[in-house]
């Protein structure tokens, strides 16, 4: 149910149409059924988008996170490089139901605002007085995100020096390196100590580093893992940039690097090609020595999701030679793990692959204040392995 509003930004004429809203959709229920309708808002929740195929994808993630965390939800479309219009407003609320009786159970409430050109400018103007006082506020970013020293989008420094906690997706990154590098400036930036940040690409990557941690948990391993001198990353293309390394690929190389306290060697990049990115690494004094060979590889899979690992290896090539690998599955239901000693193959465990929703990720993101320190040391290191210059 929704109401398209005049011209206006009164926060008062919002809040009396979704009263009348809820009104509406409370009498609407059968008068013998026993339970009301609860209007609840237990967040506030800011979405920005750029375009308007992403404003209609984002209304469908909202019907079902609000089904777990009703909230207060904002949504605001800016598009800046089109002409100028002036803010655009509707309300709207939709009911969450009970699913073995069909009845109506909890209204959830959404404004959105719509603006053009130079009036994008305005939005957090009009958005921010919606805020309910008292709950916690998260921003879920999606556009280019700028690092905020050298940023001079006003719209999201506005934004989020209002919220509790910033949102983004690296998967939908259209320049990884620079937009991962900004998250880390974020991190570091004492105007926005405040902000916690959470990547839902992270959370995706929780199977794939609970299997390789699983290699750890066997003591007969522990002296083939410290002489590990070759890793394999192979993911497939980002989506938005096909020539960079995906943002998963970057992440979890970073956090095998940061865990095991593998240092990158001054030389860095030791070889590239359009497929392959190799990196040096060396491990701290207090493990056996030598170096660590880090290798990026681009591969093709037929029906995988852009930007997604594929295989994750871990070798030695001494005098016994072993090898642990994390992989997706041909059929892309399933991760596996395998670890083989002189060509002896032991099969590990097999996860299923999760594919949640955004909204599930979204929601899980909403019970989380803090920062993750394992996810920053990890983007530290992901952000130190910068391509070299392409030659003309």
């Amino acid at each position: 149910m929704q109401i398209q509003l005049e011209k206006t930004l009164d926060v008062a004429v919002v809040e009396r149409h979704l009263a009348e809203l809820w009104n509406q959709t409370s009498g609407s229920v059968n008068p013998e059924d026993e339970f009301a309708v609860l209007r609840a808002r237990v967040a506030n929740l800011l979405v920005y988008v750029e375009s308007e195929s992403k404003c209609a994808e984002v209304n469908g993630i909202i019907a079902e996170l609000t089904a777990i965390h009703p909230s207060r939800v904002v949504l605001m479309l800016g598009e800046r490089s089109t002409e100028d219009r002036d803010i655009e407003m509707s309300v709207e609320t939709f009911c969450q139901t009970d699913k073995r009786t069909g009845a109506k159970r909890l209204s959830c409430e959404e404004v959105t605002l719509k603006a053009l050109g130079s009036f994008v400018g305005e939005l957090p103007s009009a958005a921010l007085p919606l805020l309910i006082p008292d709950l916690t506020t998260f921003m879920w970013w999606r556009d280019m995100l700028s690092s905020p020293d050298e940023s001079s989008d006003q719209v999201f420094d506005a934004l989020l020096q209002a919220s509790d906690r910033l949102v983004v997706d690296s998967a939908e990154f259209t320049d990884p390196q620079s937009e991962l590098l900004a998250i880390t400036k974020f991190f570091d930036h004492e105007d926005y100590a405040h902000v916690g940040i959470s990547d839902l690409n992270w959370a995706r990557l929780t199977s794939w580093r609970a299997l390789l941690a699983g290699f750890y948990d066997v003591a007969a391993y522990h002296p083939l893992l410290d002489r590990i001198n070759r890793v394999r990353v192979a993911y497939l293309a980002p989506e938005h940039s096909p020539g960079a390394v995906a943002p998963q690929a970057l992440l979890i190389a970073g956090w095998l690097a940061s865990c095991l306290g593998w240092g990158l060697t001054k030389d860095e990049t030791l070889g590239t090609n359009t497929e392959t990115l190799v990196f040096n690494f060396s491990r701290d004094s207090g493990s056996e020595g030598g170096s660590i060979k880090l290798e990026f590889n681009r591969v093709e899979v037929a029906e995988g999701k852009p930007g997604r690992l594929v295989q994750v290896e871990l070798h030695t090539s001494d005098e016994r030679p072993a090898s642990f690998a994390v992989a997706r599955s041909s059929d892309n239901l399933h991760l596996t793990s395998e670890a083989s000693v002189n060509a002896h193959v032991q099969r590990g465990r097999v996860l299923p692959v999760r594919n949640r929703s955004a909204a599930k990720l979204l929601a899980r993101e909403m019970e989380i204040l803090c920062n993750d320190q394992i996810y920053q040391e990890a983007l530290a290191v992901a952000n130190s392995l910068t391509p070299p210059p392409q030659t003309p």
